[in-house]
C-alpha cells in the first residue's frame, strides 16, 4: 500500500504545481489595474478596503478576509468597488470564484468604497489584490 501512496504523491504534485500556475495572475492583469472600467472584478483581501468585519459560516472573525470587489464607478482619479457579501479565510476561495460562474456571487451595493487609481495599483503591487 505504501508503494501505491509513494507513486501518487509525484503526480499529485504535479496537478498540484499546474493548478497554482493556471492563477497565477499575469502582467495582463495590472494593465487592467491601470485602465478600470465599470464591471471589473478583483480578487482582493477584502479586510483591507471594507470598513466591515467578515465572518465564517460559524460566525468567528477572518482576518484576512479575502472575496471579490466590483467595480461600479470610474472617473480620472478614482474607482468605486463593492465588495461580495461572502468571504473566505483563503485566497484559493476567490481565485476559484473569479475564475468561475459568478451566478451565486452576491454583492453588498451599501459599502461605496473610494479608492484612488494610483491606489488601486499599489494594492495590486502590495499583493492585495492578486486576481483581475
Amino acid at each position: 500500500m505504501l508503494r501505491r501512496t509513494t507513486r501518487l504523491l509525484p503526480v499529485l504534485a504535479l496537478f498540484a504545481t499546474l493548478a497554482v500556475a493556471g492563477c497565477k495572475a499575469g502582467p495582463e492583469d495590472r494593465t487592467l489595474l491601470e485602465a478600470p472600467v465599470v464591471g471589473d472584478l478583483y480578487a482582493a483581501q477584502l479586510s483591507e478596503f471594507s470598513d466591515y468585519g467578515f465572518t465564517d459560516e460559524s460566525g468567528k472573525d477572518l482576518a484576512p478576509a479575502y472575496g471579490l470587489m466590483r467595480v461600479t464607478a470610474v472617473d480620472e482619479a478614482n474607482v468605486v468597488v463593492i465588495t461580495e457579501n461572502a468571504a473566505s479565510g483563503e485566497q484559493a476561495v476567490s481565485r476559484q470564484d473569479i475564475a468561475g460562474d459568478m451566478a451565486n456571487i452576491e454583492f453588498d451595493d451599501s459599502e461605496q468604497i473610494e479608492i484612488a487609481r494610483t491606489d488601486l495599483v499599489q494594492a495590486w503591487d502590495d499583493k492585495l489584490i492578486y486576481a483581475v
